[in-house]
């Protein structure tokens, strides 16, 4: 039956054997057919690519279905067994106290016990035809006889038989989770432990893997940095740990309790809050299953107290001064670090990050009369990144130096390696750690280099007409963000001469 077609009394029947994954959303039926109504083979060949097409289609909506609800209806199914649970204790526990009749009840007459018979009779009626439908709409087997049994047999004691209709209610909630969300015979086994015993359950957070790979997908169009994008998923992916080890639910005090067991720092926090937020209002935009669970919830990610004063509040990058800035590049000719002295003098004189460093390349250079008067940055973290650095007169010789060196250095003036995100500069970079670890704070790192350029020229009189285009900030003020095309080149040169630095050593590879 390669082709998907049986004869049957003269008849071509298109047949299809459902996989069995997918099987209770086809009513546990395991194969799908239809009569093509016609006897001519040629004909039944042509007719069945539709039918077969949609039922295919049935089958991936089935599983995608599937995917996206994940395990909410085991949690649904501990919720409502776990509130079952709690009332049939207290139910018996009455009982065995001997409570189960209020002890306000009016005295009873005959009257009294004449209208309870007639009320009872006609209560047990609805009753009985309750059952009768539920076990029919849920396909619950022998429900009805075991319930009739049981209320028959006066031999039960009350307590025996408040247990056993409480097996009852158990299996009415098996078979309800079992309909409505279209379980296998292993999940029903599943279904079956977690309405027993809900205390052997643990809830599993509600952020799945499928659902945060299709997020970092769509995080490709929204961020342009790969590292950016990684640290989002990391942190998101971190919440959903948190909330299945913990066994806590997506919520407000569980996201609190999670940003407590983080980090205190303000800037921590609000990183992981920025991460959550922009997952959640991705999944409830665009995955179905969340949206469903999440509809009518207020995002956990919002209205969050942040430290305000003391150390955790968070403090930024602390500037060296120029003498500290002077001490460690000594300290780095001294220990024949060559490379991490000269990134040091580089860094001083230009304010550039890091990794705008580690690009330049010899063809970056701005040239006049030859000579080189300054370079341009083309790869940078902003738009106002991207900007042009005229080259101070004492740092001349070392940059001449380095475009000389730089065919050793894959073409780059600086050496270095290359990580996952293309950052060059890694191996200089911990070495300057390594460097000022003995003498500086956490908050001085080698970012507080530029940090002390932008001080320097700021206390010698540079004004914010100038200072955030030599460091490739946006200015704060609306008119030159908007109107200005930024200083000229002569004018970032005249700001760039008034730094002093004293850098002994030789500029040198």
């Amino acid at each position: 039956m390669a082709d998907n077609l049986v004869l049957k009394s003269g008849m071509w029947h298109v047949r299809f054997d459902l996989p069995a994954d997918v099987r209770p959303y086809f009513g546990n039926r395991k194969i799908l057919s239809q009569s093509l109504k016609t006897g001519s083979r040629t004909e039944a060949m042509r007719l069945r690519h539709p039918i077969l097409s949609d039922w295919k289609n049935q089958v991936v909506n089935a599983r995608r279905t599937k995917a996206e609800a994940g395990d909410r209806w085991k949690e649904q199914l501990f919720e409502d067994a776990a509130r079952h649970h709690a009332q049939a204790d207290t139910v018996l526990l009455s009982a065995a106290k001997g409570m189960f009749i209020p002890s306000n009840r009016p005295k009873p007459t005959v009257d009294s016990v004449r209208k309870g018979l007639k009320k009872l009779e006609t209560d047990l009626y609805d009753f009985y035809r309750d059952v009768l439908k539920v076990e029919a709409e849920y396909s619950i087997p022998n429900l009805f006889d075991d319930i009739s049994s049981t209320m028959a047999n006066d031999d039960i004691p009350i307590t025996q038989r408040l247990l056993k209709f409480s097996e009852f209610q158990q299996r009415i909630l098996v078979y309800t989770a079992k309909k409505e969300n279209y379980l296998s015979d292993t999940e029903r086994s599943e279904a079956e432990e977690i309405a027993a015993s809900p205390a052997t359950y643990t809830p599993k957070s509600p952020i799945t893997k499928s659902m945060l790979d299709q997020w970092h997908k769509q995080l490709e169009h929204q961020v342009k940095s790969e590292k950016t994008r990684d640290s989002h998923l990391s942190r998101v992916q971190r919440l959903s740990d948190y909330l299945t080890s913990e066994s806590k639910p997506l919520t407000f005090d569980s996201v609190h309790d999670f940003l407590e067991s983080v980090s205190e720092a303000r800037k921590t926090r609000q990183q992981y809050l920025w991460s959550g937020r922009d997952f959640w209002q991705w999944a409830c935009k665009y995955h179905k299953g969340f949206r469903g669970q999440f509809a009518n919830a207020v995002s956990p990610f919002d209205g969050h107290s942040l430290p305000k004063v003391g150390a955790a509040a968070g403090e930024s990058y602390v500037p060296f001064t120029k003498e500290e800035v002077e001490a460690l590049h000594a300290k780095a000719l001294a220990k024949e670090d060559i490379p991490l002295a000269n990134l040091i003098a580089f860094g001083a004189f230009t304010g550039c990050r890091l990794e705008e460093m580690g690009r330049l390349k010899p063809e970056d250079t701005i040239l006049e009369k030859e000579k080189p008067v300054g370079f341009r940055i083309t790869e940078a973290k902003t738009a106002a990144g991207v900007r042009e650095i005229p080259i101070h007169l004492d740092l001349l010789p070392l940059y001449e130096h380095l475009t000389k060196q730089a065919p050793l250095n894959d073409g780059f003036l600086f050496p270095g390696g290359k990580n996952k995100y293309g950052n060059r500069l890694d191996g200089l970079s911990k070495r300057f750690g390594r460097l000022k670890s003995s003498s500086f704070s956490e908050l001085h790192t080698f970012h507080s280099i530029r940090k002390t350029m932008v001080t320097e020229l700021h206390q010698r009189g540079v004004t914010l007409e100038i200072l955030p285009y030599l460091v490739g900030h946006e200015s704060k003020a609306f008119t030159l963000d908007i109107y200005s095309s930024g200083p000229s080149f002569k004018q970032k040169k005249v700001a760039i001469g008034k730094l002093k630095f004293s850098f002994t050593g030789i500029y040198s590879a």
